[in-house]
C-alpha cells in the first residue's frame, strides 16, 4: 500500500513539472517547490531545482532576537500549502526536515 501512495504522490507531483526539457521551471510556484523538495528529501538534488529550493530556503522569519524557526516553520508550511495537489503527507516530511533550519 505504501509503494502505491508514493507512486500516486510522485505521479501528482510530476504533473506540476514542464514536460519539455527547454521551458524554464517556474520557482515562485509552490508545487515545483513542493516536487523539488521532496527530491531533496530523498537525495536527489538536480540543477534545475535549484532556484524552487532557493526559494523554500529564502522563506524566513526573523525576530527580535535573529532567526525565528518556529514562525519560519509557519511561513514555510502556508507556502507549500498554497499547492493543492501536494500529498499533507509529503508536506509533512519536507517540513519535519526543513522547516525550521536555516538555509
Amino acid at each position: 500500500m505504501n509503494k502505491i501512495n508514493f507512486t500516486a504522490v510522485w505521479l501528482l507531483l510530476a504533473a506540476s513539472f514542464p514536460l519539455l526539457a527547454d521551458e524554464k521551471v517556474d520557482s515562485g510556484d509552490p508545487c515545483t517547490v513542493v516536487l523539488c523538495m521532496y527530491g531533496k528529501l530523498h537525495g536527489n538534488n538536480q540543477s534545475e531545482c535549484s532556484g524552487a529550493v532557493s526559494q523554500f530556503f529564502s522563506l524566513s522569519k526573523f525576530g527580535r532576537h535573529g532567526f525565528d524557526p518556529w514562525k519560519t516553520f509557519i511561513k514555510r508550511r502556508d507556502f507549500l500549502g498554497g499547492c493543492p495537489t501536494a500529498d499533507p503527507a509529503v508536506v509533512s516530511d519536507i517540513m519535519k526536515r526543513f522547516g525550521k533550519i536555516r538555509g
